[in-house]
């Protein structure tokens, strides 16, 4: 922001960086005689003045009038700090680059002519001997130096994405170099209204060759609908943490918190398989002639088994099954439906020529919906959506012994219906074990996810009631509604629960997310995916009853692999997957996203006067 639109007395900041375990916030204080100020952190948050200023002496030992600097970017070369930074000369923005020692004096080393943009250095790194800077506020380019002086430029490695968060100009936040690569932060924003929308993304680029792009984050690292105009500061490692600085011209600054650098490029992702979808209808199957989608799973003894909601001729919902004993190619699959509507509640009346008006996907008429398989000791239990067509749909419970299950001796129990009447109450699934004592059930009446810890299953005069929830998230990917997915899974880090979400700014789209809930308490969300593990972009999540749907309902752990089923676009069983520890580890790294609250837009430093 021009100086001319700032208060008589007003903070600009400019940049951040780390030395002997402090955090260096880099300002100017407009309406000072010596603008050019430091505050320092010992935890990232919380600032105050530093005894000494700081001073930028160019060529002539005269000191730069740091008014009409911007956009600092400071790096370690050896045993220097290398300080590149926009100055503005005859009304033209100039970028200039310093050195220093002890990050109070700055020596300014000149100026880079062929370059307008925000830059950084990558870090105490080499590429055949050359120094390596990334700059940009449009596409983001490289350029090669041997002497920090003389600068080559390459070509544009990181372009702007039409139908992306990132298909705004690109504005270089900051460069870290890791074991895996070369790791870039970039700002981004898109108008909305009256307000832009701002976003944070990242890519990663090969250590062995700079101008190589590894890959990109698909979705936003962080994003947020403001009427301000801020601009990034930039990054820094600290504390084991990484945190991103975010400034309001003259208002504020505020910071974001995340768990590691490492959790840029180790996102929890799901990888689809090759083989999708792996179960489609059957033409020769009245009763699933048109769907068959939303699997439940388990694994038992070398086996996967599936129970998928099928919609045949009659247009209503019926459950099959079939099994593979890879996880993906599907062995076996019968010819007759393993469990169809049988009770008052979900058995349609075909009153009205009309489909429902709580219609779920292909299944017009109601029926048996979206089943969860739960084994818990010698049963396995199932959660359904029972609909008749005419009330609201509503949670049903039943069961059947392992043998019989194994041995498709379909002996189910009378099916109970176990919550609330006229509430639309769905996404039911039993955790596999108790806690406490108590069972823990799952089930979701917008927009949360809610949970009750049952005595038993019996349900006689009694529904589920919701005592505990998990909510959407404000400004995240899932801010609309939140649905749990396939039972939770136990692991060592935490009960592996996978949902899905409904962005409001996205509202067609069902995507995957992923959380760890505490052991002891299942109620406790310990770490959550910050962004989609899985969205709906390939043709068979789109060609179908319902476009842009990826919908779980199952999760095993087979062998080191967590494998999720899902319906794609209410037609067909998909699978994805990933290496068990490789997630849950990307899970908790990028999961540790937010705003700090201690900071906000107040100010970070405070009585200059």
């Amino acid at each position: 922001m021009p100086s001319s639109k700032l208060p008589k007395k007003a903070v600009y900041d400019l940049g951040v960086t780390v030395k002997d375990k402090k955090v260096f916030l880099f300002h100017n204080l407009f309406g000072y005689k010596n603008a050019f100020r430091i505050a320092t952190s010992t935890d990232g948050f919380s600032f105050k003045r530093f005894s000494k200023e700081p001073q930028i002496l160019n060529e002539r030992g005269e000191r730069e009038i740091t008014l009409k600097c911007r956009d600092f970017r400071i790096s370690q070369a050896g045993s220097d700090f290398f300080l590149t930074y926009k100055i503005e000369k005859n009304r033209n923005k100039i970028l200039s680059s310093a050195t220093s020692k002890d990050l109070i004096t700055w020596k300014k080393i000149n100026y880079l002519p062929d370059i307008k943009e925000i830059s950084m250095l990558v870090p105490d790194y080499k590429y055949n001997e050359d120094y390596v800077l990334y700059f940009g506020e449009d596409d983001i380019k490289i350029a090669f130096s041997k002497d920090l002086k003389n600068w080559e430029i390459k070509e544009t490695v990181l372009s702007k994405r039409e139908g992306h968060f990132d298909s705004g100009p690109l504005n270089l936040v900051s460069v870290f170099a890791q074991d895996d690569g070369i790791l870039v932060i970039y700002f981004t924003k898109s108008k909305k209204e009256k307000n832009f929308v701002y976003y944070l993304g990242a890519a990663l680029f090969d250590k062995n060759n700079p101008n190589q792009l590894l890959k990109r984050r698909e979705q936003p690292l962080w994003e947020l609908e403001d009427d301000r105009e801020l601009f990034p500061l930039g990054a820094i490692e600290f504390d084991d943490k990484l945190i991103v600085y975010i400034g309001a011209a003259g208002k504020g600054v505020f910071a974001l918190s995340f768990g590691s650098v490492s959790s840029f490029s180790s996102a929890p992702l799901l990888e689809k398989v090759d083989k999708n979808p792996i179960l489609e209808p059957v033409l020769e199957h009245l009763w699933e002639n048109q769907a068959t989608f939303n699997p439940a799973a388990i694994y038992d003894e070398g086996k996967v088994h599936f129970i998928y909601r099928a919609v045949g001729s009659s247009d209503t919902s019926v459950l099959g099954y079939a099994a593979s004993t890879d996880g993906i190619n599907i062995d076996e699959r019968l010819d007759d439906p393993a469990y169809i509507p049988r009770e008052d509640f979900e058995v349609p009346a075909f009153s009205s020529p009309y489909p429902s008006a709580y219609m779920s996907g292909g299944g017009g008429y109601g029926g048996c919906e979206d089943p969860r398989l739960t084994k818990i000791d010698n049963r396995v239990y199932m959660t359904y959506v029972a609909h008749n067509g005419s009330n609201a749909p509503r949670v049903a419970l039943t069961s059947i012994s392992v043998d019989d299950f194994k041995n498709k001796r379909w002996n189910w129990d009378k099916a109970k219906i176990i919550s609330a009447p006229d509430v639309v109450d769905k996404n039911a699934c039993l955790l596999p074990e108790k806690i406490k004592g108590k069972y823990v059930i799952f089930h979701r009446i917008f927009p949360n996810i809610l949970i009750d810890m049952v005595d038993d299953l019996n349900f006689e005069n009694d529904y589920l009631k919701g005592e505990y929830y998990i909510g959407p998230r404000k400004n995240f990917w899932d801010s609309r509604k939140v649905g749990a997915g396939a039972p939770p899974l136990k692991t060592d880090e935490g009960w592996l629960l996978i949902y899905h979400a409904v962005d409001d700014r996205d509202a067609s789209k069902y995507k995957m997310g992923a959380m760890l809930l505490d052991l002891d308490d299942p109620t406790k969300v310990n770490f959550r995916s910050s962004t989609p593990i899985l969205e709906p972009r390939e043709w068979y999540e789109n060609e179908g009853f319902k476009a842009g749907v990826a919908y779980p309902c199952g999760s095993v752990i087979f062998k080191d692999d967590l494998v999720v089923y899902y319906g794609g676009a209410d037609k067909v069983v998909c699978a994805a997957k990933k290496n068990l520890n490789d997630f849950i580890t990307g899970l908790k790294h990028s999961s540790n996203i937010q705003m700090d609250q201690t900071v906000g837009f107040k100010r970070l430093m405070r009585d200059y006067d």
